[in-house]
């Protein structure tokens, strides 16, 4: 566990001209309380300076504390009554800490114990052993005795919140310390779940008279960086007037299903093992990635996520909070508090990063763990940080539209191309980053560069699809028109592309790159100036990179020494067509008939592009006409339609007319 000790600190100490109390006896046989009044109205504690035995701590700083008053002898019982969450929750900390001094765990080690020692500092007193068992003489009784004076008051709220209802006096028992409750999260409907700490009512008096505000503290855990830690944040309801009992489902934050917790800590293991261990690579469903918003002028290291859209598309992203934590990126969008404490709390682990590389000082103090303790798995945030290679931006995704990628393994098996070409990219592409040669210059490049140069639609950009897949690596396809029309501009986005596939493994598809190929002139400065940006990238690209062209008339000279591997496709011969034309009628939904020759098919001029497309438009033909199976007839219409089409673009001269 990396650990810097607090846990979420509790309210702000009331101020003290005495130094820190220790836990010592001062006279074991004073009562810590006693009691006033016989009615609600008129029932009133007075505390004492007393302790019962060597190691206990006394509870009037802590009433004092929970009340702002510091110099508080006599609390009414309806004053008292108004902190019993936060009484309830000082209990239930105790509890879990002595229970873990009995028998530590992790939850004890990573969360009970800094957090009990932060909340004892608040009330001026430090912990004198580190197994010692913390006593509040008098904490339980008093707890006892508000929950019998206003037992009446007590047992209405919670018959109101079974029923479905609340009303204001009964929120104390709906945010009840130790409990669940969840809310709606703004990106994509999906649950979140928080654990209640503590909760209080309050009265302040103003120029309308007296305002109450209930307040309550939840807390949850996320990731920051390569670390969890507990986000915690404080909810205000001010009180209402007017219609008495208000549904349950007007409230942002509502009573979790019994039912729902099993499902929530599956949800929370995913989460644990997918933030952990670093980069993972899945697939996403549709809906669940939701991209973070950039400037108008691109930028694949953007730090700016003030908004987000939802991406109906399913694909493949890389989850890293690691990197996207540092370049400002979390799990979360909008002005809501969860939202916003988890972004404040990001904000500081940055700060403590930065101050941890640059060894300056600091008095950032966070909880970070290696792992989320058993008893916290619910509580885990349910989306996470990661880049999109289907819309080539960050965001953060859904933990629960996350699964494995199926890769197509098959794919390099049906690239049609000759057998020594496949051999031979595969080698390179498994083997071609090894160091069996030193370069005599250090921090060169050990990567592997692929020029690939060819007609439209003969398999090159396929090529390096299947070999992403066949390989189980990222792909990530770039157009030069992405990548500006400066030096500068290529320069910045082009790096940022190509460290982020160093850092994740990916292969990288540079596609047009004819403008960077061909030969430099000395008229052409700015295209100079970038054909020399993009040289001086290549020689120290660590990685593996696919640059793909329809012509390269000349190539520059100074990209001969950088090219691994340069391989020309030439136009489909009829058998290559007719392999292909089998290999996407193999994956259509509807069944083939037994007439649909491919050899037939072949001998149309087409290219990979146009093939597929023709089966795609001859599917959508055959289920319009409710053909149950894809024949011959329909296949050959469509192909006549698309000759057709192809002659009228051939012959087409309207725009001379118009320049006429």
């Amino acid at each position: 566990m990396a650990n810097i000790p607090t846990a979420p600190p509790p309210p702000p100490p009331v101020r003290r001209t005495t130094k820190a109390a220790t836990m010592t006896t001062l006279d074991p046989t004073s009562p810590p309380f006693s009691v006033n009044g016989s009615t609600p109205e008129d029932l009133a504690l007075e505390f004492h300076d007393a302790q019962a035995a060597t190691g206990s701590i006394s509870l009037k700083p802590i009433i004092r504390h929970f009340l702002g008053v510091p110099r508080l002898h006599h609390v009414s019982a309806s004053d008292a009554y108004k902190i019993l969450g936060r009484l309830r929750g000082l209990q239930y900390t105790v509890a879990k800490y002595n229970a873990g001094i009995a028998s530590p765990t992790p939850a004890f080690e990573q969360y009970w114990r800094p957090r009990t020692w932060n909340l004892l500092s608040g009330f001026g007193f430090q912990i004198g052993r580190t197994d010692q068992i913390i006593q509040i003489p008098g904490l339980e009784e008093v707890i006892q005795l508000l929950e019998r004076t206003f037992d009446a008051q007590i047992q209405e709220a919670r018959d109101t919140i079974k029923r479905g209802f609340i009303t204001f006096d009964a929120l104390g028992e709906l945010y009840h310390p130790g409990e669940p409750v969840q809310t709606v999260m703004n990106s994509g409907g999906t649950t979140v779940i928080f654990l209640v700490t503590e909760s209080f009512y309050q009265e302040n008096r103003g120029l309308t008279g007296i305002q109450r505000t209930f307040n309550w503290t939840m807390e949850f855990v996320a990731t920051v960086g390569s670390h969890f830690t507990v986000v915690s944040l404080t909810e205000q309801l001010n009180g209402w007037t007017g219609v008495r009992a208000r549904s349950l489902s007007e409230l942002t934050y509502t009573p979790v299903p019994s039912g729902e917790m099993e499902y929530l800590k599956q949800r929370g293991e995913r989460y644990v093992e997918f933030a952990t261990g670093g980069a993972k690579y899945l697939a996403y469903s549709r809906g669940t990635f939701f991209r973070h918003a950039r400037p108008s002028r691109p930028s694949y290291n953007s730090l700016s996520n003030t908004s987000t859209s939802q991406l109906p598309s399913e694909g493949r992203v890389m989850i890293d909070a690691g990197r996207g934590a540092p370049l400002g990126h979390h799990a979360c969008q909008g002005m809501d508090e969860p939202a916003l404490a988890l972004t404040k709390i990001a904000e500081r682990y940055r700060h403590w990063r930065n101050s941890q590389s640059t060894k300056s000082s600091t008095t950032e103090t966070l909880t970070l763990w290696d792992d989320v303790p058993t008893e916290f798995i619910p509580y885990c945030w349910p989306a996470l940080v990661g880049f999109s290679f289907t819309a080539k931006c960050w965001g953060h995704v859904l933990v629960s539209g996350l699964s494995p990628i199926q890769f197509q393994d098959t794919a390099f098996q049906h690239l049609v191309l000759a057998e020594e070409r496949k051999q031979l990219i595969r080698a390179l592409v498994r083997y071609g980053n090894d160091s069996d040669v030193d370069d005599i210059v250090g921090n060169k490049r050990s990567g592997s560069i692929f020029l690939l140069h060819g007609p439209p639609g003969v398999g090159k950009t396929l090529t390096a699809e299947a070999v992403a897949e066949v390989l189980h690596r990222p792909l990530y396809y770039v157009t030069m028109g992405e990548l500006g029309i400066t030096a500068e501009d290529l320069e910045s986005r082009l790096a940022d592309v190509l460290e982020l596939c160093s850092e994740w493994n990916a292969i990288t598809v540079l596609d047009e790159a004819d403008v960077f190929l061909e030969q430099r002139r000395t008229s052409d400065l700015v295209r100079n100036s970038m054909v020399c940006v993009m040289l001086r990238l290549l020689e120290y690209h660590s990685g593996i990179l696919f640059l793909t062209t329809n012509r390269v008339r000349t190539l520059d000279p100074a990209f001969e020494s950088r090219i691994t591997l340069a391989l020309r496709y030439e136009n489909l011969a009829p058998a290559a067509r007719a392999k292909i034309w089998g290999n996407l009628l193999q994956r259509v939904a509807l069944p083939v008939a037994d007439d649909v020759s491919t050899a037939a098919l072949g001998r149309h001029g087409l290219n990979g592009r146009q093939i597929k497309s023709a089966i795609r438009l001859a599917c959508a033909i055959a289920r319009e006409r409710t053909r149950s199976n894809l024949t011959m007839e329909v296949l050959e219409e469509v192909l006549r339609i698309m000759e057709v089409g192809k002659a009228g673009i051939a012959n087409d001269d309207s725009w001379e007319l118009r320049e006429e």
